[in-house]
């Protein structure tokens, strides 16, 4: 595994450091970053691998991600799936805690962050005005979801400054302890052409995007984890639309809705034959 700070974008008012455990593999980040609020500054993050990256889409069968962590104000990390709201409000963080998967339709392009297309991230925790690329804040829950193990998931979509495609699944919930397997939110991108079936999946990471706190933060992070099983991926098909999912709840939805009058109008519900 590699672990690494990522402070790529750092405001010159705040900081961040990171330690590392080797046995069992855990790690820790601690920052505050006091300017350009709506604006993400760091991600630490571990690098997981699994044999068989790169792959392409159509060739996973199952995708296990699992992960523990926690978050609260100050310098000391607090207990494994702890997390004080009240700290964290009390400061005014926004940050996320994510997986990030990168893809490319080349197998190289797709094991670097920086030259992958597509780049799908997988929120288990928002705190404060952390938003995905694509959010609308008129938009209410759509039917633009997808439940894996016991988290629910909604799909956004945008372009970040390097002009990389991103789609991020942001659970309803906190999960500080996720354990599942997440084949099907990559599946409903691929299977309904958001992104291309021979898209290699390449590099796999998991950590925290700090956006902004007036005062120190620690996440910390241990027991991550990713399993590939490579094979033909399982056969999904489209469940009826609920009468209450007959149009998209916003009047703004994220532009991709719009390239398909069956997407707009219709929720994908996808079972696992």
């Amino acid at each position: 595994m590699t672990f690494n700070a990522d402070a790529w974008n750092p405001d010159v008012k705040g900081f961040q450091c990171i330690s590392v455990q080797d046995s069992p593999p855990a790690f820790a980040a601690t920052w505050s970053w006091s300017s350009n609020p709506e604006m993400v500054h760091s991600y630490p993050h571990v690098k997981l691998n699994a044999p068989g990256l790169p792959t392409p889409l159509s060739n996973i069968s199952a995708l296990v991600l699992s992960a523990q962590w926690s978050m609260g104000p100050g310098s000391t990390p607090r207990p494994a799936l702890v997390v004080d709201h009240d700290g964290l409000a009390n400061h005014g963080t926004s940050a996320n805690v994510a997986f990030d998967v990168f893809l490319d339709r080349n197998a190289a392009n797709a094991r670097s962050e920086t030259t992958a297309e597509t780049e799908v991230m997988i929120w288990v925790g928002r705190f404060g005005y952390a938003e995905p690329l694509g959010f609308d804040a008129n938009m209410e829950k759509t039917c633009f979801t997808q439940t894996v193990g016991d988290a629910e998931f909604v799909l956004y979509q945008g372009h970040n400054e390097r002009g990389t495609n991103v789609l991020s699944w942001v659970a309803t919930a906190n999960h500080t302890n996720f354990a599942a397997e997440v084949s099907p939110l990559l599946q409903y991108l691929w299977r309904k052409g958001l992104v291309s079936a021979g898209s290699y999946v390449g590099l796999v990471e998991f950590g925290s995007e700090a956006y902004h706190s007036e005062g120190i933060v620690t996440f910390s992070a241990s027991e991550f984890d990713m399993h590939l099983v490579t094979g033909a991926a399982p056969n999904l098909a489209v469940g009826d639309l609920p009468a209450e999912c007959s149009r998209a709840a916003s009047t703004n939805p994220p532009q991709w809705l719009l390239s398909s009058a069956s997407v707009v109008s219709a929720t994908l519900l996808y079972l696992i034959s």
